[in-house]
């Protein structure tokens, strides 16, 4: 595999696993801390998790700029640096006195802020090291390095806080942190774009534009911020629904919830031989509707009476692996079709637009669970995921059958001609 011969994406794709282990570790570790050992109340736990997703909202755009002005080496070895230093810092101020819930709420911002910067840094140079054709192949590599996280992460947090304690897991966390930096400093000969000087703010403005002026990528970013809304909301509500109408523990239902990162692994491994296959929009269009579907299947299976936890199960795997197939090719195409110099920025836009109607999501599922019930909130937020999955459909991209298609068809017909057509390997 192409990918594999690759030094510099073995190296990037290492520490991003290192850091996707650490961090879903982390997400999972912060909020618990809060509760367990500074008996924080459930507006102090919000406010943990919540600082660590408000840097996405207000610096997605920023990152953008950086990645496309300076080498990514830096910005990939600066944020995993400031993210182990942050939990390197709670484990000793565990070990001393104990940790404060000021200190706890610091460091999660501080380990938002680099997450942002490093996802972006990331997602932004894999364009610039691999030929056009490995791109779903890394991708798909990413997406299954994430899905295995999502498993593993939570369930090491809960583990070695119970066999080691606090200031052993938080050092773990540390260390994986510490990996990401070295993979940072094994990157070597990718530079930032040339490109105009202009101010930050031009910067941002300029890569706004060119984002939302792209009929494919407009639509890329509408698909993932309607799909995303309408996953936490639908997660939301099912939490309620399981836990009082189906008398589910908590523990089944993150068993439930966790089963769907069993179908984005699969799902992932799959994606670039699908397109093989198939046209690479068809395999984008189908991932979000298998999405819709499988939230769907649940308020559905939730009537059979007998083992809904494990026909739930199932609706979710459905769900990840649609959630797979969209991510791997919507991430490919965001990198194939802007010119090299506006990368960062499309990446920080999709990133904004994506992740920016994660809380909105929340809230919304909240208020349709209190205002009707949780079960008729369900099949509400399953219907309307359902009808709006099927936006791609009438995008252009749906007609792509690779990613050069794409290219072509995203570049707008007064844009600057780029000598970026057949990026080399770096």
């Amino acid at each position: 595999m192409l990918v594999a011969e690759n030094r510099n994406f073995r190296n990037i794709w290492l520490g991003e696993t290192s850091a996707h282990f650490g961090g879903q570790l982390t997400s999972f570790l912060l909020p618990l801390i809060a509760v367990t050992y500074l008996h924080a109340d459930g507006t102090g736990v919000g406010i943990v998790s919540a600082v660590q997703f408000v840097p996405v909202v207000a610096l997605s755009m920023v990152a953008g700029v950086m990645v496309d002005r300076y080498p990514p080496r830096r910005t990939l070895v600066t944020s995993s640096f400031a993210q182990g230093a942050a939990l390197a810092a709670l484990g000793a101020f565990q070990a001393a006195d104990g940790m404060t819930f000021g200190q706890l709420v610091v460091a999660a911002a501080v380990i938002g802020v680099a997450t942002v910067f490093y996802e972006v840094a990331y997602q932004s140079t894999l364009p610039r090291i691999l030929p056009l054709d490995s791109i779903p192949a890394a991708n798909g590599l990413h997406q299954a390095t994430y899905s295995v996280s999502t498993l593993a992460g939570p369930a090491a947090a809960g583990f070695l806080v119970g066999e080691l304690g606090l200031s052993p897991t938080l050092t773990v966390a540390a260390a994986c942190s510490a990996g990401a930096v070295v993979s940072g400093l094994l990157l070597r000969g990718v530079k930032a774009p040339e490109q105009p000087r202009e101010s930050a703010l031009k910067a941002i403005g300029s890569g706004l534009r060119y984002t939302w002026t792209l009929r494919p990528i407009r639509d890329l970013c509408l698909q993932a911020g309607l799909s995303n809304l309408h996953e936490k909301a639908f997660l939301t509500v099912f939490l309620v629904f399981a836990v009082r109408g189906l008398g589910m523990s908590g523990t089944t239902v993150g068993v439930i919830v966790g089963i769907g990162s069993v179908g984005a692994l699969v799902g992932s491994l799959f994606a670039s031989r699908l397109a093989k296959r198939w046209a690479v929009g068809g395999v984008l269009a189908l991932g979000a509707v298998l999405a819709a579907v499988g939230l769907l299947l649940v308020p559905v299976v939730s009537q059979a009476g007998v083992y809904v936890a494990v026909l739930a199960s199932v609706a979710m795997m459905v769900n990840g692996f649609g959630v797979a197939l969209f991510n791997v090719f919507a991430v490919s195409l965001r990198q194939a079709i802007p010119p090299e110099h506006q990368i960062g920025a499309v990446t920080a836009s999709y990133r904004l637009v994506a992740l920016g109607t994660l809380p909105l999501g929340a809230v919304v599922g909240g208020a349709l669970a209190d205002a009707l019930s949780p079960g008729t909130a369900l099949w509400v937020v399953g219907f309307s995921y359902l009808v709006v999955s099927f936006w791609l459909t009438f995008s252009p991209l749906r007609g792509a059958r690779t990613l050069q298609e794409a290219r072509e068809l995203g570049r707008a017909p007064d844009a600057p001609a780029t000598e970026d057509a057949d990026r080399p390997t770096a």
